[in-house]
């Protein structure tokens, strides 16, 4: 069964990624992955971000290297940016432009990504020359394995440095309520739909309920779960194995632990 992971910056400990995390945990988002800080606040979350495995590496470069090698196996990063109703183009199986803009409006100049088209940031923005390949509508769901989806809190599209480190991009379409409001949905509903047509495509099962809760196993604080405990356990042994094995190699040389010389007869 093919798998899916998330890929977020976290700039500091007090960053409220809780709403996010609760999404990952209902669609079985198989890890997270934090550029930045290993701690964020999970307001919002009502504990389900304890459910999820979470790793935090430095720079997104690193985060590349991790989510494509052989601990996660992903074969595509794809970034994720949010709803859009500027135009029919973006419900069309080809895709749309995506260009990097300069949004204005903030304590400095941010370089986003964003689709193109979008007449309520006319005034707003400052368009660039595209780099990027072409942002497919998600109900076409352009997947083909096991799958990263890079998304950011801000809800015009991703920052530059994180839209250069993808392989492709996909959009939520939607039909504007009103003419002067082009994009109604948030971050949090992107990533929901988005994953929800994620684990169609990719035949997850849906998941068990116990009246209106769903059926999640039990969190106890301060202990470890079956697996982590057997995987401590399988460190624990192979590190006593490769202590054994020095300790003979140095009984079977001729000098001690400090490199002097040993006489048998000294023992």
């Amino acid at each position: 069964m093919y798998k899916s992971f998330l890929l977020i910056e976290n700039p500091s400990k007090s960053n409220n990624l809780g709403p996010i995390l609760r999404c990952c945990a209902a669609f079985a988002v198989e890890e997270v992955i934090f550029v930045g800080f290993a701690q964020c606040s999970a307001e919002g979350s009502h504990g389900s971000a304890r459910h999820l495995k979470i790793t935090a590496v430095p720079t997104f470069d690193h985060a590349v290297q991790y989510l494509k090698g052989r601990d996660c196996g992903a074969v595509e990063i794809i970034g994720l940016l949010g709803g859009n109703s500027s135009q029919d183009e973006v419900y069309s199986a080809t895709g749309c432009d995506v260009n990097d803009i300069t949004a204005e409006g903030h304590s400095e100049r941010l370089a986003l990504v964003s689709i193109v088209g979008n007449q309520q940031d006319s005034q707003a923005i400052s368009a660039g020359t595209s780099i990027f390949p072409r942002s497919k509508p998600v109900h076409c769901r352009p997947f083909r394995g096991n799958t990263a989806f890079s998304v950011s809190k801000n809800w015009r599209g991703l920052p530059l440095e994180q839209a250069l480190i993808c392989d492709s991009f996909v959009h939520v379409p939607h039909i504007p309520i009103r003419e002067s409001q082009a994009m109604l949905v948030d971050v949090q509903a992107s990533i929901s739909i988005v994953l929800h047509h994620f684990t169609a495509w990719a035949r997850h099962g849906e998941r068990s309920s116990v009246g209106q809760k769903f059926a999640v196993s039990k969190f106890l604080k301060g202990k470890i779960s079956e697996e982590e405990k057997e995987a401590k356990v399988a460190l624990r042994s192979r590190n006593r194995e490769e202590s054994d094995n020095v300790l003979e190699e140095v009984a079977a040389c001729d000098i001690d632990l400090f490199g002097n010389s040993v006489d048998g007869d000294d023992y």
